[in-house]
């Protein structure tokens, strides 16, 4: 693990495009989720907002062209778990082991502590990667980019059909039963949750979700699941396993009610929480994934075992 040290004050500044009207505090509290509406209300009155290089009020309507900069306070980046591995690299992609904490890129607090930032400065080249898909910052595994753009739209278009199969291992709460299940329940947001990010099944807009749980072995109160999304959906695995009943292991969000992330938010880790859920991320790994290549169209299958922590874990149980 490692720290990057106080961040001083710096100015992020955003442009425009737009054409369809709305005012500043829309265009901020819809665009940088991580301040609700009324922290953006008391950035631009402390004068921490400016529009075209003039101060601001939240009314104030913006228009395509419109410079909009923002002031952050001075913060300190979280910790994270910097050592990515390569496991798969060829002329058009590259796939990496990713670790467990570190966020794939600028999100939050997360600035230069973010996958692509270690990238780009282990390779400049790397200036020109892209994402295919993602893991949330506390899921490790394997993870693909493609090094130029003219790849990337044909590989996220596959990413949700048969043509990829995505293979995830979970260690869960309770005794998982034998055999497969399969789970096809919708996802959306969780309706009364004070946790803006937080999903659930049948929740407020819910999209089609399906997944396919096996037992892999069985701990006394625990197991050890795989996981094969056949769709997409953010947190889909997370929250199809609380669906059933079996939360993953340091899962803040959805292992327990909403007091234990909100815990976690205003005291990091502690104790009372590890009490709760036991380890300080998710015990989520990704450990297959299988795709036609880009250019010859042949099978490509990158795995990656268990992380060494989840390993440990799951021993020492």
């Amino acid at each position: 693990m490692k720290n990057i040290p106080i961040h001083k004050e710096i100015t992020l500044v955003s442009q425009i495009t737009n054409k369809s009207s709305q005012t500043l505090i829309e265009f901020l509290s819809k665009r940088f989720t991580y301040l609700s509406t009324e922290e953006w209300v008391g950035r631009i009155e402390a004068g921490k907002v400016t529009v075209n290089a003039h101060a601001a009020s939240s009314g104030q309507p913006l228009r395509a062209g419109d410079e909009v900069a923002y002031t952050t306070n001075s913060w300190e980046e979280p910790e994270v778990n910097p050592n990515y591995q390569v496991v798969f690299e060829d002329e058009q992609l590259l796939a990496v082991s990713k670790p467990a904490p570190l966020p794939v890129h600028a999100i939050g607090a997360y600035f230069r502590n973010t996958l692509m930032q270690l990238l780009r400065s282990d390779r400049p080249e790397a200036q020109n990667y892209h994402l295919v898909h993602r893991l949330d910052s506390e899921t490790s595994g394997v993870l693909l980019l493609a090094k130029d753009a003219k790849y990337l739209m044909g590989l996220q278009k596959q990413w949700s059909t048969d043509k990829v199969q995505k293979t995830y291992q979970a260690i869960v709460f309770g005794k998982f039963p034998a055999g497969t299940r399969l789970v096809d329940a919708p996802i959306g947001k969780k309706d009364g949750s004070p946790v803006r990010m937080k999903l659930a099944v049948n929740g407020s807009e819910a999209k089609a979700s399906t997944t396919e749980f096996s037992l892999l072995e069985t701990k006394g109160d625990f197991s050890l699941v795989e996981a094969r999304p056949f769709t997409g959906r953010t947190h889909q695995i997370r929250v199809h396993l609380e669906h059933l009943g079996f939360p993953i292991v340091g899962d803040k969000l959805y292992s327990g009610d909403d007091e234990t992330f909100l815990h976690f938010y205003e005291h990091g880790w502690d104790d009372w929480l590890k009490e709760r859920v036991l380890l300080p991320r998710v015990a989520l790994h990704a450990v297959r994934l299988e795709f036609p290549h880009p250019i010859t169209g042949k099978a490509v299958l990158l795995e990656d075992n268990l992380s060494e922590d989840l390993v440990r874990f799951w021993e020492g149980l």
